[in-house]
Order: C-alpha cells, then structure tokens, then sequence
C-alpha cells in the first residue's frame, strides 16, 4: 500500500504468503486501510490488527518489495532475512530527493507540451509552472494539511489563472493559453488512480475499485472546477483576456518531434515517481507504442474511448507478454511486475485523451458570455467542470476494457503457473 501496489492483490498476495508460513490468518482490504485477523486453534482466540497506510507511488521499492515476496514465496530466503530487507527497504532513502523531482516535474509539463498543440515558445512558461507544481506538491503540501486537502483545486485554480495571464500577452499572439495549463496539469491528471481502479474492477473488487474509480473521476470534477474558476478570475480582472482555447500554428512543434518528445516524457515521468535506470528501457517502450497505436487510432476515430481502449490495449498487451515471456531474463529493463511496466503507458493515455478535446472551450466560452451579459458564472463553471470530468470518464471507460482485452488475449485461461488463485491481472 505504501509502494503503490494494485489493491486488488493485496489480500491475495497476503492469504498466499500466510499459507506458507503455515499462519492461519485472514485479511480484508479497504481503501486506505488493511484489516488483518490472526487466529489461533489451538487456544480459539484472535488478534485483529488494523494497518492505516497512505497510498503512495514508488516504482523501484514496490518491485523490491515484489521480489523479497517471491524469495518467500518461493522459499528463496527465510522470514528472518525478509524481514530484515524490509526494514532497511522502509529507511531506506528516496532514489531522488525533492529538488529533483521538482525539475522533473518541469521536464514533464515541458515534453507533455506536444500532446496539446503546443509550441516552441510555450516550453518556457509549461516548464515554469510544471515545476510550480511540482513545488506546491512535494513541498507546500506536506507541511500544511490543510493545503493539503485542497490541494488539486488549488493548484488548478492557480495555474489556470496564471496561464491565462500569460496567454493573454500581445492578445496571444506569443502564447497558447491551454497548451500552457492542460501541460503544467499534466503531472497531477489522475492516471495512476483510473489504472488501479480498472484493474480492480476487472478482477471483481468490487468496493475497492468501485471506490477508486469514483474517487478519480471526483478528482477529475475537482480539477475541472479550479480550471474554470481559475480563467474566471483572470477574465473577471482583465476584460481583454483571450478567450481562445485552440493553439496558433506559429512556432507550432511538428510532429516529428514527437519521435524526441514522448520518450524523453516518459523518462522523466517515469524517474518523478523513484524508478531505477533499470526500469526505464521496458517502461519507455511499452508506453511509446501504446502512444503510437493511440496517436495513428485518433487520425481515423474520433470516438476518445475507442482510441483509449487501442492505446490501453497495446499497454496491456505488451506488459503481459513481458510478464510471460519475457521477465525472465533480467538483462535489460527488467521490471518485477507488469504494474510499473504498464503504469508509464497509462500516464501517457490520460494527456492524450484530453488533447483530443479541449476541455477547457465550453466553459471559458460560457463565462465570457454570460460575463458580457452581466450574467452569473455558476452555470459556465459546471458546464467546464462536467466537460472535464466526462471527458475523464470516457478516458477510464477506454481504458478499463482495452486492459481487460489484453490479459483476455495473453491469459484467455487464466494464469496456470502463477502460485496464485489464475487471476493474472495486475502484479
């Protein structure tokens, strides 16, 4: 839970591991927490234990984590030497420390620039407030909890203001006003939590991926609600601030870069949330081809699901033909689990999917009008707040049924050789 493992396997993977240190023990998960009951039969008595843990993100612990599991699984190591790496994987340091990962948050939001039409110009002011975020995120929100808990609106509302501002010099002329904010967003668009979610539903945890999916879609409504509000305010201070969503074409960075762009996204996205080199080679290849089946898909359906459900499927796809066939030989790009070699690919589609529609248009256009007819805003902000989160939606829906497709496809009766109950989505 601490690592960002599926939750969907959590009590698998502890049910598997009770068994064979030959310990009766059941346990039940619930969103942010694990309920682990030990019982004894000799004596009929229990002890409940409840484990409260934040979900976090770290690809290279969660495979370590992944691989002293198998050792004892596999009866490799003993529970003594496990227990031991453990707890000098929990002290253990960050990979990368906070200064570096707010640099990374600026490459990111810069790189991302391409999947919205951006231009060269727009590099500057996408990096600028990548790195705001990242910022706000790694540094503001952790020592202020009640920052924290309005964290997402926030950060919308300041970045939609400030690009807006920035949009709006030379009425403009220089700048592209969604390129800027959709970018420096990028980083906090909730791939990760549709990824989990769908694959939680896909393997019937029904309240857990109910529960995540719902909770991304909400924070999909969130983000869409400080954009809006965000281009409000700007448009409420200038009355000359610029009204236009879509991207001019001068200095516009051809698509041919996105040969450069994409993979140098994924690295950097990849390295924000503490992956090891080793990891990069597998992750950056399975998320560009996603990208490349996602990016031809959109030239000829305009349907974002569709062209979410090819991309995820590609993901999917690859990921558990590594997972298969391929993990085995841990020379290059080896990833303990087809999660964090999926998970970059994922990211990929969530960007993708929303440069697909601009999601900022209905509701910046609402306001102005209703703003030039001394109207009130409450409907212009629910018309861009709804328009962001069902482009979510359809994004999730995509993405839910191309990874279902994909392990159907690979594991059409299951997964024999797992120690596993042949369930294989997932770790």
């Amino acid at each position: 839970m601490l690592f960002g493992a599926p939750n969907h396997r959590l009590e698998e993977y502890m049910s598997l591991t009770a068994k064979v240190l030959e310990v009766e023990a059941t346990f039940i998960y619930l969103p942010g927490m694990m309920l682990a009951n030990f019982s004894d039969p000799v004596t009929r008595t229990s002890d409940l234990k409840l484990v409260r843990v934040g979900q976090g993100l770290n690809l290279n612990k969660l495979d370590q984590a992944h691989d002293i599991y198998e050792s004892v699984v596999y009866d490799r190591i003993g529970v003594d030497q496990a227990s031991k790496e453990l707890a000098d994987l929990f002290s253990s340091k960050e990979f990368l420390n906070t200064y570096w990962i707010i640099l990374l948050y600026g490459l990111s939001s810069m790189f991302v620039l391409i999947f919205f039409n951006g231009a060269w110009l727009d590099m500057i002011p996408s990096f600028c407030m990548g790195a705001l975020l990242g910022f706000l995120q790694c540094v503001v929100a952790p020592k202020n909890a009640l920052y924290s808990s309005v964290f997402e609106v926030g950060s919308a509302i300041l970045l939609s203001f400030i690009g807006r501002a920035i949009g709006s010099i030379a009425n403009g002329r220089y700048f592209c006003f969604s390129a800027i904010v959709l970018s420096g967003l990028s980083m906090i668009l909730p791939g990760y939590m549709i990824l989990r979610g769908a694959l939680e539903i896909q393997s019937k945890s029904i309240v857990s991926g109910v529960v995540g999916m719902f909770y991304a879609i909400i924070y999909s409504l969130f983000l869409g609600f400080g954009l809006t509000l965000g281009a409000g305010l700007y448009g409420w201070i200038d009355k000359n601030a610029i009204t236009e969503t879509s991207c001019s074409n001068i200095g516009h960075i051809g698509n041919v870069w996105k040969l450069l762009f994409v993979p140098l996204f994924n690295v950097c996205m990849s390295l924000s949330c503490q992956a090891r080199f080793h990891q990069l080679s597998i992750m950056v290849v399975i998320a560009c081809c996603g990208y490349v089946v996602t990016y031809f898909s959109s030239l000829h359906f305009s349907i974002t699901q569709f062209n979410s459900a090819l991309g995820s499927f590609a993901v999917g796809l690859l990921s558990n033909i590594y997972d298969r066939w391929l993990r085995s030989y841990r020379r290059i790009g080896y990833c303990s689990t087809k999660f964090t070699s999926m998970i970059c690919g994922i990211f990929d589609l969530v960007p993708g999917g929303f440069a697909a529609r601009n999601v900022l248009s209905s509701g910046l256009l609402q306001l102005e009008n209703q703003r030039n007819n001394n109207g009130t805003a409450d409907a212009a902000t629910s018309t861009g707040t709804l328009t962001f989160g069902i482009s979510m939606i359809e994004i999730a829906i995509g993405i839910t049924v191309g990874l279902f497709i994909s392990t159907l496809v690979v594991y059409p009766l299951g997964n024999k050789k797992s120690p596993h109950s042949g369930n294989s989505i997932g770790l």
